[in-house]
């Protein structure tokens, strides 16, 4: 486990305890706050307006990426680079059957397409024009993903006001009829459905949705970075001045004070 992970799991983790503590300290009986009719009101309610509002082929893959708070999708700059560099020193040198071979194995679909299409000498406008849709197809559909969850974060306190009314007109009906049992009941549903509206919209919806946006800024300067250095092999740059540009791409993504692995692992081929 890389320290990325551990550092998203323990901040879950701390989360967790942290609230546990705090209402565990603040209130004289925890498990006032736990309340199934109030859970039921702002899940299915946000679960309701969602499927409303996005198809159901989307919604279902869009919550499994809730996994990214705890286990994000880690991009490996370095061994894109490292790909790039092999297939421009194989093109600077005109090993053509070799590149030929080589683009089997290769798995990444963005760049072998890319690499593809200049090996069948195609015009470098119809390269890019290509790298250029990939990139905003992908972009749209992190895009998308994303304002589900925030749209799921505003769709949270939404229905947490909803509990609210609903416990205080059941509270008011009770006071008419003159009973007064069920009051301390319906005033905890009122309350507790806000505050499971402002928790999960704060601490779950919002913090996914952030962590999808981080992802998403990753993998379009990781697309970015492979187009340019397919248009780069395109125009025949030799493999040390290809892998000097690459080196900008790497520049503020990684962190520590230690240097950058990705120029570490340039550094291999500047002889």
């Amino acid at each position: 486990m890389n320290f990325s992970k551990i550092s998203n799991f323990a901040g879950v983790i701390t989360g967790v305890l942290f609230l546990v503590l705090a209402i565990g300290f603040s209130a004289n009986n925890p498990m006032a706050f736990l309340n199934i009719s109030g859970l039921l009101i702002v899940f299915g309610g946000t679960l309701t307006a969602i499927l409303v509002s996005y198809p159901l082929k989307e919604v279902i893959p869009a919550l499994k990426q809730a996994k990214v708070v705890a286990a994000p999708h880690n991009i490996d700059i370095q061994q894109d680079i490292k790909q790039i560099l092999h297939f421009s020193s194989l093109w600077f040198r005109q090993r053509f059957a070799q590149i030929d071979a080589d683009l089997e194995k290769l798995n990444d679909h963005f760049l072998k397409r890319g690499l593809q299409m200049v090996r069948d000498r195609e015009s470098h406008e119809d390269v890019m024009a290509m790298l250029n849709w990939k990139i905003s197809q992908s972009r749209s559909k992190e895009t998308s993903v994303i304002n589900m969850y925030r749209s799921m974060a505003t769709f949270a306190p939404a229905f947490g006001m909803v509990g609210s009314l609903v416990g205080l007109v059941n509270m008011l009906s009770e006071m008419e009829a003159g009973s007064l049992a069920s009051v301390t009941s319906d005033m905890a549903i009122a309350l507790v459905t806000t505050f499971y509206g402002l928790l999960l919209a704060n601490l779950v919806f919002k913090p996914i949705a952030t962590k999808l946006e981080q992802r998403r800024n990753q993998k379009v300067i990781q697309l970015t970075m492979m187009a340019e250095g397919v248009a780069l092999i395109q125009q025949q740059r030799t493999p040390s001045a290809i892998r000097d540009i690459l080196v900008s791409y790497t520049q503020g993504q990684f962190d520590g004070p230690e240097k950058n692995p990705a120029e570490q692992l340039l550094a291999k081929f500047s002889t």
